[in-house]
């Protein structure tokens, strides 16, 4: 399925792809996406380089032939060529999407991979928004992310060569170029919905949600002491304290994260 997939994209875009391509249309991890890519990869009809720090693969069929816009149009099963409901932007049949599920889920059991899933939909579909490098306080301000959590993923994602750094030398920043993808938000919300299904997606809710507590009690402990220094009977600024640092945790916590976040 992710082979029919690749092959159709390719031949939209002149016969070259990153993994990065396929995230609109798959409830699934860069990574996962790269080792079918890779397993494509033969030296002749599939070629796979690092072009300026990002992975891309060459379809050597489509090699030199003129670009046919940015997206394939998908009216059949790429799995099965069943044929789609005309409204709605699906590439498989209910058919076929349980058995990509119960495949994916499978592997969310070994290998964890949703993850880093979360966070690569949520900032893949946020660049694609943006046109153009971004810096990372413009993602970490359009997303859930902490400015330093955002920095040290799209870090890993630089490492790991779906990303590019590039120095801004009117502001003396850093920018991440990303391949130009189209990512409209109703496959986002599908993609992450899926995705959130799989109890390995907790991990990156957990830690986002840690972060935020800490950070709101912190500012809690930091305006008492203002109001201390301000007369404030100090017994009093801490049973305040004791009441209100819980109920916020607890709000924070308890609150469920929405599929989209713009």
């Amino acid at each position: 399925m992710v082979e029919n997939l690749a092959c159709r994209i390719a031949r939209k875009l002149k016969g070259s792809i990153s993994p990065n391509h396929l995230v609109p249309y798959l409830p699934m991890s860069l990574g996962l996406i790269r080792q079918c890519l890779d397993q494509m990869t033969d030296g002749t009809a599939v070629l796979s380089e690092t072009r300026d720090n990002i992975q891309e693969y060459q379809f050597t069929a489509y090699k030199g032939e003129p670009q046919a816009g940015d997206a394939p149009e998908i009216k059949a099963c790429v799995s099965c060529s069943t044929d789609l409901p005309a409204l709605g932007d699906a590439i498989l049949c209910s058919a076929c999407n349980k058995l990509l599920e119960d495949e994916l889920t499978a592997l969310a059991e070994k290998t964890g991979w949703p993850a880093q899933a979360v966070y690569e939909h949520e900032i893949l579909y946020h660049a694609a928004a943006g046109k153009g490098p971004m810096h990372a306080e413009s993602l970490a301000g359009s997303s859930r992310y902490t400015l330093r959590q955002m920095r040290r993923k799209l870090d890993r994602l630089c490492v790991e060569n779906y990303v590019r750094q590039e120095m801004d030398e009117s502001s003396g920043l850093v920018k991440y170029s990303f391949p130009a993808i189209q990512y409209p938000k109703t496959s986002y919300q599908r993609n992450m919905a899926i995705i959130r299904q799989h109890p390995a997606s907790i991990m990156e809710e957990v830690q986002i949600k840690v972060v935020k507590i800490l950070m709101t009690l912190g500012l809690l402990v930091l305006a008492s002491l203002l109001l201390a220094f301000w007369g404030i009977p100090f017994p009093i600024l801490v049973l305040l304290l004791l009441i209100a640092g819980p109920i916020v945790a607890l709000r924070i916590w308890l609150k469920k994260q929405k599929a989209e976040s713009d």
